[in-house]
């Protein structure tokens, strides 16, 4: 599998600048992490969460504009989106209230696509895009945690609780989207 993986993307792929802008959300992580700790530097981490949002809005239209949507694109704008989201919920959950009940849950969704994420391309070698409830997913929980790390629960849990709505729908995309690869893989394989 990892001779397959190394296959999947070229190497002038990482100079692409919308790559380059999903490297620099990547980057940004630990940085973040580390303000949201230091409750005297929480503007820090919001300007931090403000530039991740800005790659992330910027990323995919610079890709398409050029003609440059890449294989490592794909899989590494919702690694990276993931990563920020997960982090980020995990450290709110730890200094300012929010609910870990809901960190656990975008914790498993995000595990099991990812790992539902690999299995089609081990069975397909193909790399499915991201789903447009997974992405208003990610916009409302952006929303949710910025308001969360600038105003703790008073205004962050009720636009999480907005955000669920998109949550929801994207669990039952990703599983129908799934459930029909491995159904169409399957049939193709069947003599």
């Amino acid at each position: 599998m990892a001779a397959k993986l190394r296959d999947a993307f070229e190497a002038r792929e990482l100079t692409y600048p919308s790559n380059l802008l999903t490297i620099a959300r990547l980057l940004l992580v630990p940085l973040t992490i580390f303000y949201l700790r230091r409750p005297d530097r929480r503007r820090r981490a919001l300007l931090c969460m403000g530039l991740a949002m800005l790659t992330d809005a910027l990323d995919g239209p610079i890709a398409r504009r050029r003609g440059e949507v890449s294989r490592l694109g794909k899989v590494l704008d919702p690694i990276a989106d993931k990563l920020v989201l997960n982090t980020t919920a995990v450290t709110l959950s730890q200094t300012r209230g929010f609910p870990w009940w809901i960190t656990t849950m975008l914790l498993v969704r995000d595990a099991v696509i990812l790992l539902a994420g690999l299995l089609v391309y081990r069975r397909t070698s193909s790399i499915t895009p991201a789903q447009s409830t997974g992405k208003a997913t990610t916009v409302a929980l952006t929303a949710a945690v910025l308001l969360y790390t600038a105003d703790g629960p008073r205004s962050g849990k009720p636009a999480l609780y907005v955000a669920l709505i998109p949550f929801a729908l994207s669990l039952w995309q990703y599983g129908r989207r799934f459930v029909a690869l491995m159904r169409h893989h399957n049939q193709s394989d069947a003599p």
